[in-house]
């Protein structure tokens, strides 16, 4: 009421200018997430007119028509508003990351980024959701330099390969799962996952709304405080909290499609049939060297091949090829997958009550098959001041999420089978076997729509309880306890018109794991936090920690039933039983640490941790170790000879030594050997019985990693170009892995401490604002890093050892380099002798003779190159112009070499590939010499398929536009925000396969790139 009369008073008095006019204006003040903000100064431009908001966020103040108002707070970018005579405004600031009083959670507690001593990386909740991305992995790939994030398969679900500062693993050997299939082998590189203090393995299942931080520790000065879970870097995630002030409730949804996207060219009916003629015809050609003929150009263009030798009568192949009459197997079987999320929040408290709460809801449905994912999510926080010194509280995160990856054929089989064949009978029927020629396939049909089913359900549920006692002002206990239980099922069912069942009953199979995990946390931190002096301030962490692990699973597998209907549920009426099993795991670590950190002047900052690790993983008198770690920083821009430099804002140096230790590696009972299963035969009776499987190793110990980093991170013109760089140099000794015995033994192999490894690279963060104008701001991110990985020692007689078709392990190499031989060109016609004495042919790759022995054997392969890349790295711009923002984020991995699976399948060069379609390549023949592939179907005569596997992406293209606060009160809205945002738009690479990112997976089970097209909207009460 006293509004209106304000405003009625200046509207009857008429002749003041409404410059003069003062009105009394009122609002609340959130951050990103509409959460109100407290102690938020508001000040007229230009007057000493201002007032601050309260504990609600709430403010009050007298303004005239055209007055600006300043909003500042501490961690937040200054934003101007234009009084326009409104009563109501209410406004949204955005964090600034430039600000250094940021906090960083460092492990058991949390520090000033201006206090950091060590490498630590942090991605705050607005970067993790502006995407729209599905999960954390795929938020955060390409924006943290040193994190290398790797897409394993396309498909909805599937898990991601995340490598902080490159590979300290010596693997050479495939990790089971522990009987749950999973898209890829065991990552024993992995980092350490912390949700919430809970060791965590499969970040996948965590919804990015729910997530209020992201810390990257990289640095074993900083990883040591996790002793010896942080070998391979820690990522620690901190969920949302509430904060005390009014209720505030958000809505989030998004809305979009996926479709398939680089799509590989295979060919088309014309295509294919001009291909089966010329790979007949080159073998034919072929054939005359055989013979001992040297062949010319003009012999192989008189040569006339008869194409029914693949195109065959059945199921009118011949007149599909007379009319052309083709089918596009791909095209037929891709379809578009619809997109969708709904996150639902909750916050608040008052009277030291604080509460958050959240349910989410994601679908994702694939473009081939009945490929999906579906998750659902709730979190909720609940805090209580019970006293002046005590707090208690509990955090819940629970997640349900069931992955359906369809069929592990039905991508292979589409492109495979050739244009020229049909999928229906004249009378519209679906054909069994509709590439007869073969029989190698059954229709695609089938396996689209449900009759192969690889379906993964899990329930992951993590807890944390915590009372935090402080009895002084520098002194404060808190215990927490942080149970996490996780309980997957997988079921494989393969139909009866599948291709490994081809319509026999009998074939029919049925799959069943499952799998229960119970773990905990129990932890225990004092904190010191006390001036010295008036110059000197000391903080030191005390921590006892017990870590328990306990898996249980079990798998059954059957065939033979009489009908589809039971899939993997009912194992029991498949009448052949083919597998059954238990098992059993437990692990421990006790743990001990310590850290202290020591301030000079708020300038000189110190830093030693150190905690001994006991794991029951190890041998019996080798379960204890001690890592240590020292940093040191100096804010050198706080030196008074600096304090005139006006385009210097920041200016520190860091130093730090630390270490670190590692035993995933192996799996609980490693140093013991087991009894395993054996048949006998005693005269004529054959007997179960059992055998020693493994050799034990009493000596078996930590793998220990060591590792020095020279940071700095400066920001000149007030923080406007904002700069970080790190140098790190880190030595694995004593790694872990399994060596080959010689036969004689009676053993394959060994586990113990044999290798060293060493990681040297560096990383470049560099934030810029471009442009800042009133209403325009163009700001850019850029990071970069390179790694060097290289085998330091391979113990005894273990100095290479080759494992699987292209691996080896060797000293001086990466510990994923690809071993093969090396490629000098092609064969041509010119040099059919010389060919000849390596039993070659022109067409042929021509491998080079390394010991010029003038054969080509095993002593000819050398490595090649390896599959981490030379460097990574990204970039995102970011435009904004009054409410609107538009960001485009790319990222890069650039020297990655590896042996390509879909190549070894679609490229034409194995014996009878004229029978399935092929991969539109550049292939050799006599009239087309300068090829970059030898000829189809003769010309490699053994393994090659490498390539180069280096991209750029587009990640992301986003829109987004903000309602301004006139809309927003009409509605009763503090904020409402639209988004459109084109995930993987585009992919520039040499590679022609589906995807480079993929490549190293298998064909089977593999699927397309995916580009995804989201229409988002979130607001807030």
């Amino acid at each position: 009421m006293e509004k209106f009369k304000l405003l009625l008073i200046a509207f009857l008095i008429g002749g003041l200018s409404t410059t003069w006019a003062q009105s009394k204006v009122s609002g609340i003040v959130t951050d990103s997430q509409d959460i109100p903000i407290p102690g938020v100064n508001v000040i007229i431009k230009g007057t000493s007119i201002g007032t601050a908001t309260d504990f609600d966020g709430n403010y009050e103040i007298q303004a005239e028509n055209g007055d600006i108002i300043i909003f500042s707070f501490l961690g937040f970018q200054t934003k101007e508003v234009t009084y326009e005579g409104q009563t109501q405004l209410n406004v949204q600031l955005t964090d600034d990351a430039s600000q250094l009083s940021e906090v960083v959670v460092i492990g058991y507690g949390s520090v000033k980024k201006s206090d950091l001593t060590g490498a630590v990386s942090s991605i705050d909740n607005k970067t993790l959701t502006e995407q729209k991305k599905t999960d954390i992995g795929q938020a955060i790939q390409g924006r943290i330099a040193g994190v290398d994030v790797r897409t394993l398969s396309n498909k909805p679900g599937a898990p991601l390969s995340i490598d902080i500062r490159g590979n300290t693993v010596i693997k050479n050997t495939n990790a089971g799962r522990d009987g749950i299939s999973d898209d890829a082998a065991d990552d024993l590189s992995k980092p350490l996952y912390v949700v919430d203090g809970v060791f965590f393995d499969d970040i996948n299942i965590l919804n990015p709304a729910d997530i209020q931080q992201m810390d990257v520790l990289k640095d074993a000065s900083a990883t040591a405080i996790y002793g010896a879970r942080g070998a391979n870097g820690v990522v620690i995630i901190t969920t949302k909290n509430g904060i005390e002030g009014k209720t505030v409730f958000t809505y989030e949804a998004t809305l979009g499609v996926r479709s398939a996207t680089n799509i590989p060219d295979m060919y088309n009916g014309d295509e294919y049939v001009d291909f089966v003629e010329k790979t007949l015809r080159s073998t034919a050609w072929k054939g005359l060297f055989q013979d001992g003929y040297i062949a010319t150009v003009e012999d192989y263009n008189d040569i006339e091949v008869d194409i029914s030798r693949e195109i065959k009568d059945t199921n009118e192949e011949a007149a599909n090829v007379a009319n052309r009459r083709y089918t596009d197997w791909p095209a037929d079987y891709r379809h578009t997958g619809i997109q969708t999320s709904h996150n639902l929040g909750m916050s608040g408290g008052s009277n030291g009550l604080i509460y958050n709460g959240s349910i989410g809801y994601l679908s994702d449905e694939g473009v081939v098959g009945i490929e999906g994912y579906e998750r659902y999510n709730l979190s909720a926080s609940l805090s209580k001041k019970v006293t002046d010194k005590f707090t208690v509280g509990l955090k819940t995160y629970l997640a349900l999420s069931e992955r359906e990856e369809g069929s592990r054929e039905l991508f292979r089989s589409t492109l495979r089978l050739p244009p020229t064949v049909n999928s229906f009978d004249p009378d519209g029927n679906v054909i069994l076997f509709p590439d007869d020629q073969d029989g190698r396939f059954t229709n695609p049909y089938y396996d689209a729509n449900g009759a192969w089913r690889t379906n993964t359900r899990s329930l992951d549920v993590i807890a944390n309880v915590f009372l935090n006692y402080q009895p002084t002002e520098w002194l404060s206990f808190k215990t927490q306890f942080a149970p996490n239980l996780k309980n997957t099922r997988f079921g494989e069912y393969r139909g009866l018109f599948t291709k490994s069942s081809r319509n026999d009953p009998s074939r029919i199979q049925s799959h069943y794991d499952a799998s229960f995990k119970t773990s905990y946390t129990w932890d225990n931190i004092l904190d010191f936090n006390f001036d010295i002096s008036e110059a000197q301030n000391l903080k030191a962490t005390l921590i006892s920690s017990l870590y328990y692990n306990q898996l249980e699973w079990s798998n059954i597998e059957t065939r033979n039933f009489d009908t589809d209907a039971y899939l993997f549920y009912n194992t029991s009426a498949g009448l052949d039983v083919r597998a059954y099993n238990t098992n059993y795991r437990k692990e421990t670590l006790a743990s001990y640490a310590a850290r202290l950190n020591y301030s000079i002047l708020d300038r000189y900052l110190f830093t030693f941790t150190g905690r001994y690790d006991g794991s029951s993983k190890l041998a019996v008198n080798n379960e204890w170790a001690f890592f240590p770690s020292a940093a040191f920083a100096w804010k050198a821009s706080d030196e008074e000879f600096l304090q005139d430099t006006d385009w210097l804002s920041n200016l520190k140096f860091r130093l730090s030594y630390g270490e670190s230790g590692n035993d995933s590696p192996v799996s609980a009972y490693s140093s013991f050997a087991f009894l395993g299963g054996s048949d006998y035969v005693f005269g004529n009776t054959h007997t179960n019985g059992v055998d020693v499987n493994g050799l034990p190793n009493y000596d078996l110990t930590w793998e220990r990693s060591k590792e020095v980093n020279i940071g700095l991170d400066m920001g000149i013109f007030q923080n406007r170009i904002r700069l970080g760089l790190d140098l790190y140099r880190k030595k694995t000794v004593d790694a872990i892995l399994n060596k080959t015995l010689s036969n004689i033994t009676g053993y394959g192999t060994a586990v113990g401490n044999y290798g060293s490894v060493e990681n040297k690279g560096i990383e470049v963060t560099l934030n810029t604002v471009n442009i800042q104008t009133d209403d325009f701001r163009w700001t850019t991110n850029l990071n970069f890093a390179k790694n060097e990985n290289q085998i330091l020692k391979l113990d005894g007689d273990l100095d290479k050892e080759t494992y699987g078709s292209h691996g080896v392990l060797q000293v001086g190499q990466p510990v994923d380099a690809i071993y093969s031989y090396e490629v000098e060109g092609i064969w041509q016609i010119d040099e059919a002798a010389e060919a000849a004495v390596y039993g070659n042919f022109p067409g042929q790759y021509k491998y080079k003779d390394q010991d010029n022995s003038g054969t080509i054997g095993a002593e000819d392969k050398v490595v090649l190159g390896s599959v981490s890349p030379d460097w990574i790295g990204g970039m995102t711009n970011t435009f904004t112009y009054r409410n609107f923002d538009f960001s485009v984020q790319a990222y890069t991995r650039q020297g990655s070499f590896g042996h390509s699976e879909f190549y070894s399948h679609f490229a034409p060069y194995q014996g009878d590939d004229a029978k399935f379609n092929k991969i539109h390549l550049d292939y050799w023949t006599p009239n087309n010499p300068d090829a970059k592939y030898p000829a189809p179907e003769y010309g490699h005569p053994g393994e090659w398929y490498y390539e180069d596997l280096s991209f750029v992406k587009i990640g992301n293209i986003g829109l987004g536009y903000e309602f301004q606060q006139p809309v927003l009160d009409k509605v009763k809205m503090s904020s409402l925000r639209l988004t459109l945002n084109v995930q993987n738009p585009f992919t520039f690479t040499d590679y022609k396969g589906p995807d480079p990112e993929t490549a190293l997976q298998n064909s089977y089970n593999a699927g397309y790139m995916t580009k995804t097209v989201l229409f988002g909207l979130k607001l807030s009460y």
